[in-house]
């Protein structure tokens, strides 16, 4: 497709429609700047120019690939229902406690303010009661008073209180031990494009891919991938885990511990996602919302039989140990062959020689903010006396081999 016309276009097009109608018009009157034959040609090329712009303007805003800003917002959501992210607030809990066992009852009302050394500034979001006699901790949810990725802060950085509390006694502290999380900008152009791109794939409810997409329309969340948790024989146990993370959840990791330390996250975007889920999640299976960076993990199995033993039956059984394992790994917690290699033995059928492991041949290690995953259809066994492949029975991933 052309390209469309430029003022330069514009105008050649006119200086050469007057030489073309007036012979007694010289090209160097018309291109000559100030001439009064220059002024008319290039004041009508200005507006055609005006008028094209409007008009390519007005095109690029009909399609997906082309539309930009407000247009976006306003295409994606009159052919899809979805609507651009804002920028998001951090959301997360801390702690008023006392150095003495307070005199009074006092009430902490929703709407305190609270900020970090930084400036940082944390508003409550529930009222809670302080009781005489306690000395706490007494946790409450908090949410910046701002939104935008620099809202974040890490745990331990929430240390004074700006608004007056009424009756609480002088040495009335605050804290956090936990980070705050789920401060984002707004969604930009390429996010909210590639969601409507997946709207129709995604549109059936209960999928994986829905579960994901579903997640990612929660502010400040940036990736999610859903994993099914199997029973003993391979089959989905009705329970899913959703790993979920955002663009900033980097700073939440300690590197001055050893080994370095992942601070648990705020339960509170747990429930913004629980919450997106409620129309999306089948009936009957929990979703396990956990905060972390997915890297996955294939692994090779190699077995023997005992005599009359189910082939098929002990092999699923093995792989399924292995994704069981694998998949209920906590965030930063290191592959330990020892590990699934125990939890083989105690698969019936099989002859355990200590050597069912053939890939990843030892432990692997992962950063704290990392967390490994699995499916059935990246743990492949094969025979450990021919080194052939095992035939799965009816199990959809059917015949697997390394």
């Amino acid at each position: 497709m052309p390209d469309a016309p430029t003022f330069s276009d514009l105008f050649r097009t006119g200086r050469d429609e007057i030489l073309l109608r007036n012979a007694l018009v010289s090209r160097d009157a018309v291109e000559r700047d100030g001439s009064d034959a220059n002024i008319l040609v290039a004041a009508a090329a200005a507006m055609a120019d005006e008028a094209v712009g409007q008009n390519v303007q007005l095109n690029s805003a009909l399609f997906l690939g082309s539309a930009v800003g407000d247009d976006l917002s306003r295409l994606v959501f009159d052919r899809y229902g979805l609507v651009r992210k804002p920028a998001a607030a951090s959301v997360g809990s801390v702690r008023f406690s006392t150095t003495a066992p307070s005199p009074t009852t006092f009430t902490i009302a929703s709407g305190i303010v609270v900020q970090t050394a930084t400036g940082t500034q944390f508003v409550t979001t529930e009222s809670t009661i302080f009781s005489a006699g306690s000395i706490g901790p007494l946790i409450v949810a908090v949410r910046s008073v701002l939104a935008g990725p620099n809202q974040n802060a890490k745990a331990n950085t929430i240390t004074s209180i700006v608004s007056q509390i009424s009756g609480s006694p002088s040495d009335l502290k605050v804290g956090n031990t936990l980070a705050t999380v789920g401060a984002d900008a707004e969604e930009k152009d390429d996010s909210l494009r590639e969601r409507a791109r997946r709207f129709f794939t995604t549109a059936r409810r209960g999928t994986m891919s829905a579960l994901e997409e579903a997640a990612l329309g929660v502010p400040g969340i940036r990736s999610a991938k859903a994993f099914e948790v199997l029973d003993a024989l391979g089959r989905p146990a009705r329970m899913v885990q959703l790993v979920v993370a955002d663009a900033f959840a980097e700073q939440f990791v300690d590197y001055t511990t050893v080994p370095p330390g992942y601070q648990p996250l705020s339960q509170a975007i747990t429930a913004a996602i629980q919450a997106a889920l409620a129309d999306v999640r089948p009936a009957g299976v929990y979703v396990q919302v956990i905060v972390a960076n997915v890297v996955i993990q294939p692994v090779q199995l190699t077995l023997a039989f005992q005599a009359g033993a189910n082939v098929s039956d002990a092999a699923l059984r093995a792989r399924a140990a292995g994704v069981n394992y694998m998949n209920g790994l906590a965030p930063g917690a290191p592959f330990i062959a020892a590990d699934l290699l125990a939890q083989l033995r105690l698969v019936s059928g099989l002859v355990y020689t200590g050597g069912e492991l053939l890939s990843p041949a030892g432990d692997v290690v992962v950063r704290p903010l990392q967390v490994l995953r699995t499916s059935l259809g990246l743990v492949s066994a094969v025979a450990a006396q021919n080194n052939s492949p095992i035939t799965t029975g009816s199990n959809p991933d059917s015949y697997t081999q390394v």
